[in-house]
């Protein structure tokens, strides 16, 4: 009977014996025992979702690479990718309708104007257009898909349980954490990526379902994951710190590299956002590209982690002998030169699948490209004569200067390779490396150029609270409930008796198509209300002046708060794209709203 009672408001046709169950449940515990609760049940689900991705592109790529003779290979680099961004632009314009978001900026989007609700496709849209793209040979990552797709399940989670804005964006970085975990069985790198890019600007003191969620992740990738799928890479040199100078160079080149990764994926992007609606035209040439590329240079098909496994063993002549390369032969200058050239056209492999149609993430290819970048710059100082170069380490901390540069994320790359490679006694050489790459990008900008625009316009949190706070306020909400509007064929005497019989300073002025022409304020109708000038010889088109500021619908409330500080005024227009009036927006509703949301913030 309790069990009945619990669910009398709760519609049992939209639920299953689970959820009943669930929600049942959840009336017994307290919200931080419910969170736990969800913390362990989000985390398993993201945590199979991104296994399960992992395994399937991870078996495709290695049958490809090891079973497949070289000449056959080379007819799979050439024909595999177009078709693989074809099918997915096909995918998401006739399964998907069109939906094309497949960034993490449009999660931080969702988090700051959405009140942290993204769409259940997403739970799935992810996993199956980067797994078509990736499996294909498109030179991108599955992680950000598979952070996207946790992130999805925990928001969906929190909706289904009516969990309010907090909990729900808990649960979305939770979901994250848990995909990044599984990823790569390195729970706190999941930990650093969900609060280092999806909670920035945000404070929790209740994070314990987020780091369940990331332990859940990584305890299936482990259970589920055979070692040579996992990104592990045990042998290594040990460090000594005699050769921190070369960490603090490697640190200049990986920043240096992640500004130029950075340039180059926003100039492809400029180049096919030229097609328009061309989505099909744009999957093709992107696709025939990115084929050519990958004939060119095989090791820039797919993710690219076996090329880094390869690197690892110290058979960077193997990568030579599997590409057009060999017929050069397989001097150390051979090898150095395509392992140059293979890094500077990463960039391009990535920036042409994502911008073409194809699904993916920068996090696979800067950790590539690092890798690259940091084995190159060890082999040249070998070529050159220096004595005990440690290869090794140079590579792998490579891979986390350049993800740190590139993604502003220093944290997670320190702890992922830490993670990755037992590699604790590295943290020195790492953060070096980390920090020198993030403060190089610093430089040139103060946050990720991917997400300018929006921080810009105010559409996601940034580390500013003040600009986090009014990004939540709607201009709807900011309306004065009291704005009037006076009409042209309005006499004087109408007009003064509305002011008269209100306390407003301003009111809108309207022709007979709702069209707006300006404001009437109180100061300028201040004589003839006196009866110092006649009312009879003048009319309200007359006396309406234009405001300092027109806001439109489109604008945001920070843009908005601007506009009243340079006006110094309480009241400004609002107008639909039809130029008609929509009311007066309140500088003290702004403010209202504001308070309320600190206090929000600060409980």
């Amino acid at each position: 009977m309790q069990f009945k009672k619990a669910f009398i408001n709760y519609p049992y046709r939209k639920f299953n014996f689970a959820e009943i169950l669930l929600i049942w449940i959840s009336e017994r515990l307290t919200r931080s025992q419910f969170l736990i609760l969800s913390g362990i049940l989000v985390g398993l689900t993201a945590g199979l979702g991104g296994v399960v991705l992992k395994v399937i592109v991870h078996h495709i790529q290695v049958f490809i690479n090891t079973e497949v003779p070289f000449e056959e290979r080379m007819y799979i680099y050439a024909i595999f990718p177009v078709v693989g961004i074809t099918l997915t632009a096909l995918v998401v314009k006739y399964f998907f309708k069109g939906d094309e978001d497949k960034e993490l900026s449009f999660v931080l989007k969702d988090i700051s104007q959405n009140q942290s609700k993204i769409k259940p496709s997403k739970m799935y849209s992810q996993i199956i257009q980067s797994g078509i793209t990736v499996g294909f040979g498109g030179s991108v990552g599955l992680e950000s898909p598979i952070a996207i797709t946790g992130s999805a399940i925990g928001s969906n989670y929190a909706q289904r349980y009516r969990l309010g804005f907090k909990e729900r964006t808990l649960l979305l970085a939770s979901g994250a954490a848990a995909g990044i975990a599984a990823a790569f069985n390195a729970p706190i790198a999941g930990i650093m990526f969900a609060f280092e890019i999806l909670l920035t600007g945000l404070v929790f003191t209740d994070f314990i379902p987020l780091v369940i969620a990331a332990i859940c992740g990584s305890l299936l990738s482990t259970v589920i994951l055979d070692e040579d799928i996992l990104f592990n890479f045990e042998a290594r040199e040990v460090f000594n710190h005699l050769n921190i100078f070369y960490y603090i160079i490697l640190g200049l080149l990986t920043g240096l590299y992640a500004r130029y990764f950075l340039i180059v994926g926003q100039k492809v992007h400029e180049f096919f956002d030229r097609f328009g609606k061309r989505v099909i035209l744009k999957a093709i040439v992107g696709g025939s590209l990115l084929s050519l590329l990958c004939v060119a240079f095989p090791p820039l098909f797919g993710e690219g982690y076996l090329n880094i496994k390869i690197l690892h063993q110290g058979n960077a002549v193997n990568l030579i002998h599997e590409s057009f390369f060999k017929y050069f032969g397989d001097s150390q200058l051979i090898i150095l030169i395509f392992l140059a050239l293979a890094t500077l056209l990463k960039a391009f492999a990535t920036s042409i699948t994502l911008g073409s149609g194809g699904n993916g993430g920068n996090f696979a290819p800067s950790l590539v490209a690092g890798g690259f970048l940091g084995y190159a710059f060890g082999f040249a100082l070998e070529m050159i004569g220096f004595q005990d170069v440690p290869v090794t380490n140079l590579m792998l901390v490579g891979m986390a200067g350049v993800m740190s540069g590139a993604l502003y994320a220093p944290l997670t790359a320190i702890f992922l390779i830490a993670e990755t490679s037992s590699g604790y006694d590295l943290f020195i050489p790492l953060m070096t490396v980390s920090v020198i790459a993030y403060v190089v990008n610093r430089f040139f900008s103060p946050i990720n150029p991917a997400y300018n625009k929006l921080a810009a316009e105010g559409k996601i949190f940034t580390t500013r609270q003040d600009q986090n706070i009014l990004s939540q306020i709607s201009l709807k909400d900011c309306i004065n409930p009291a704005s009037l509007v006076l009409h042209t064929n309005e006499s004087m005497d109408e007009v003064m008796q509305k002011f008269r019989n209100s306390d407003q300073n301003s009111m809108a002025v309207i022709n007979d198509n709702n069209q707006f022409l300006g404001i009437l304020n109180r100061e300028h109708l201040r004589p003839y209300l006196l009866g110092k000038k006649p009312a009879d010889e003048i009319t309200v088109s007359h006396l309406a002046i234009k405001p300092s500021f027109i806001i439109n619908q489109t604008d945001s409330v920070m843009e908005v708060t601007k506009m009243f500080d340079e006006a110094d005024v309480w009241q400004l227009p609002l107008l639909d794209e039809n130029k008609k009036f929509c009311g007066f927006i309140s500088r003290s509703k702004i403010l209202t709203n504001y308070r309320t949301l600190l206090k929000d913030y600060s409980e």
